[in-house]
């Protein structure tokens, strides 16, 4: 986790999930049939300039994939 915006320095950091309407989900191009395996994302954002940064999947991305 970043502690310091990358873009203006700022300390003043909340972290939360990318969202909308059922929410966002990374879903590898490689999934098929009707259950995929999917993640939900975070990330970190300045309170100053209002950078998005630091995204990330809430599930480690081994869970994806069938290896």
């Amino acid at each position: 986790m970043t502690t310091k915006c990358p873009k203006c320095g700022s300390e003043k950091i909340m972290q939360g999930e990318l969202s909308s309407f059922g929410g966002f989900v990374f879903i590898p191009d490689n999934e098929k049939g009707v259950m995929k395996k999917s993640s939900f994302i975070t990330a970190g954002a300045c309170k100053d300039c209002g950078a998005v940064f630091d995204i990330s999947l809430t599930d480690k991305p081994n869970k994806l994939t069938d290896r």
